[in-house]
């Protein structure tokens, strides 16, 4: 897990805020996964992948959520990693929080990897979520 993520969980759900886990990995696997971190009771429902490689689960997902709720700019809030999920964010309306992780390192910003996803449409870059405090102080502010 990146650094700092299950503390930006717990801060999260302190917070009242309702969280998904959508991927573009196949849903078996991403339930497996969540269950070995043991992340899933911090989800109101985790979605993945579905067999139909024509759909995207994650962009179908977020429409469909920001619809049902009504959701505003200030109250839909994603993160992720890559590219299709900070684009599909933006699009959406929400605050696009691109997670700019140095994987290889585990510590610290891919420059590569964060000039990629400001060019997605994130609004927010983070390394990782080792300052989570910081980073929810300001998004219950938004």
């Amino acid at each position: 897990m990146v650094p700092g993520a299950r503390a930006m969980l717990d801060a999260l759900c302190e917070h009242g805020v309702r969280c998904y886990l959508v991927s573009g990995t196949d849903e078996p696997y991403v339930v497996k996964e969540a269950a070995a971190l043991h992340i899933t009771s911090y989800f109101d429902s985790i979605h993945g992948a579905q067999p139909d490689p024509a759909r995207s689960a994650k962009k179908e997902f977020i429409y469909s959520l920001v619809a049902k709720h009504h959701l505003t700019e200030s109250e839909f809030v994603s993160f992720g990693d890559g590219v299709a999920e900070i684009e599909v964010a933006a699009r959406a309306g929400g605050i696009a929080v691109g997670v700019a992780s140095n994987e290889a390192a585990r510590a610290g910003l891919d420059e590569r990897k964060r000039r990629l996803l400001i060019q997605a449409g994130a609004h927010i870059i983070v390394p990782d979520f080792s300052k989570h405090a910081a980073l929810v102080r300001y998004l219950m502010d938004a």
